[in-house]
C-alpha cells in the first residue's frame, strides 16, 4: 500500500505540474471519451427497448418494415401509428433520447470539464492570490503566499510573492531613508547647538570685558578671528549636511596636524564654553608632553565629536569636566577623553546609550533640570563619526565617579 500511495503521489504531482494547455486538452479528451461511451450505451439501451416494443406487434420472429428488419436493431422510423396504450409515446421518447443523447452528453461533459478544471487547477491559486491582494490592500506584507505547482498559476503565484518581497524591500528602504533623514535632521539640529553656544561664549566674552577696556586690540582681533573660523565651520557643515542623505555619507577630509595644533583648537572651544557655563571645563596635560609627529586628522570632524561630547557632559556634570588628548604614535591613533563628575552611566545606559534617540537614565543635577530639550542622539552621532575616521567610541565610569567617554581616531594618512 505504501508503494501504491507513493506512486499515486508521484503521478498526482506530475499531473498538477503540467501546463494549462495540456491540462485543458486532457480534461476535454477524458470527458469527450466519457460522453462517447455514455452516448453509445444510451443509444444501445434505447434500441434494445424499442426492439422489445416492436416485438410485441410482430408474430414472426423476423419483422420487416419496408427495408428495415424490425426484429433486430438498429432501425429508424418516423411513424408510430398503430401502437397501443403508451407504446407510441415510449417509442417517441426513446427515439428522442437516442438522437439527442450525444449532444446532451457533449454539453454536460464540457460543463463538467470546465467546473472540474476550475476546481482542481484554478480555485486554490485564485483564492491564494485574492487573499494576497487583500493583505497588500491592507498594507500587510507579512504573509505566506505558497502554491506548490510549476504550471502557469504556480508561476503567477511565485511572481506575486516576488512582488511582495520586493514591496517589503522597497518599504524597508523607504523606512531606512525616512529614518536616515530623521537622524540627519536631529543631528543637524543637535550639532548646531554647541557651535552656536561657542559663538555665544565669544560674544559674551567681548560684551563682558570690552566695555571695561580689559581686552587688548590684539585679543579682540584674535577673538573675532576665532568667531569667523567657527562661522566658516558652520557654513561648511551646513553645505555638507545639505548634500548627504545619511550620517554614513559624511565625508572625512584628513590633513596633517601636530597634536599640539589639535590641542590648540580644543582649547579655543573650551575657552568659549567656559564663558557661559557654570561647569568648569579644563584640558588635562600640556602641549610639551605631546609628540611632535604630525597626524592625519579631520579636525572639523574631531571638533564636532568634542562639541557633542562636551554638550552631553555639561548636562550631567556637577562642577567640572576634564578633556584629555592623547596620541599613540605606534598605533597611529588619536584619543580624545571627556570625563565629567556627574552620576556616571547606568547599566541600561551602557547597553542603549549609543543607540539613536536614547535618553540617559543617569541623574541630572538639579540646576540642569528642565534645560534645553535633549535629542538623545549625540553619542550615536559621535560613534558614527569615529567609525568614519577609523576609530570607535567607548563608555566607562570613573573610579572617582562620573562618566568617561573615549573617542578614538585613526591618524593613518590613507
Amino acid at each position: 500500500m505504501d508503494w501504491l500511495e507513493e506512486k499515486t503521489s508521484v503521478v498526482s504531482h506530475k499531473i498538477r505540474n503540467i501546463s494549462f494547455r495540456s491540462a485543458i486538452a486532457a480534461y476535454i479528451l477524458v470527458f469527450a471519451a466519457a460522453g462517447a461511451v455514455l452516448s453509445y450505451l444510451t443509444i444501445t439501451a434505447c434500441y434494445r427497448y424499442e426492439s422489445m416494443i416492436w416485438s410485441r406487434y410482430s408474430g414472426d420472429s423476423e419483422l420487416w418494415f419496408f427495408t428495415i428488419k424490425l426484429s433486430e436493431w438498429p432501425f429508424w422510423t418516423d411513424s408510430y401509428t398503430g401502437f397501443q396504450n403508451h407504446d407510441g409515446l415510449w417509442m417517441l421518447l426513446l427515439d428522442t433520447i437516442r438522437v439527442w443523447s450525444p449532444f446532451v452528453y457533449g454539453v454536460a461533459g464540457s460543463i463538467a470539464a470546465s467546473l472540474l478544471f476550475y476546481k482542481k487547477r484554478l480555485k486554490k491559486p485564485l483564492n491564494i492570490l485574492k487573499e494576497g491582494t487583500e493583505q497588500v490592500r491592507r498594507n500587510n506584507l507579512d504573509f505566506d503566499l505558497t502554491y506548490e505547482s510549476r504550471d502557469e498559476m504556480g508561476l503567477l503565484c511565485r511572481s506575486f510573492d516576488e512582488m511582495r518581497l520586493e514591496l517589503i524591500h522597497n518599504k524597508e528602504m523607504m523606512w531606512e531613508l525616512v529614518e536616515n533623514q530623521k537622524q540627519l535632521n536631529a543631528a543637524f539640529a543637535h550639532d548646531l547647538r554647541t557651535p552656536l553656544t561657542v559663538l555665544k561664549g565669544y560674544s559674551d566674552f567681548l560684551e563682558r570685558y570690552l566695555p571695561q577696556g580689559k581686552i587688548s586690540q590684539e585679543k579682540m582681533l584674535e577673538t573675532l578671528r576665532l568667531m569667523s573660523e567657527h562661522l566658516s565651520r558652520l557654513e561648511q557643515y551646513s553645505r555638507t549636511m545639505k548634500g548627504i542623505r545619511s550620517l554614513d555619507e559624511i565625508p572625512v577630509q584628513k590633513e596633517l596636524y601636530t597634536p599640539g595644533q589639535i590641542q590648540s583648537e580644543i582649547l579655543e572651544v573650551i575657552f568659549a564654553l567656559n564663558q557661559i557655563g557654570d561647569v568648569e571645563i579644563i584640558l588635562s596635560g600640556q602641549t610639551e608632553t605631546l609628540p611632535s609627529k604630525k597626524a592625519a586628522v579631520d579636525v572639523n570632524l574631531l571638533l564636532e565629536v568634542l562639541e557633542n561630547l562636551l554638550s552631553n557632559a555639561i548636562r550631567f556634570a556637577s562642577r567640572r569636566i576634564t578633556v584629555t588628548l592623547q596620541y599613540e604614535e605606534r598605533e597611529e591613533m588619536l584619543y580624545l577623553v571627556v570625563q565629567d563628575d556627574g552620576s556616571g552611566f547606568t547599566e541600561y545606559d551602557f547597553q542603549k546609550a549609543l543607540l539613536p534617540y536614547h535618553r540617559e537614565h543617569r541623574k541630572l543635577p538639579e540646576e540642569n533640570d528642565g534645560e534645553n530639550p535633549h535629542f538623545g542622539i549625540g553619542l550615536h552621532i559621535c560613534r558614527q563619526l569615529c567609525a568614519k575616521h577609523g576609530g570607535e567610541l567607548s563608555l566607562a565610569n570613573s573610579i572617582e565617579g562620573g562618566a568617561v567617554v573615549t573617542a578614538s581616531f585613526s591618524s593613518k594618512n590613507e
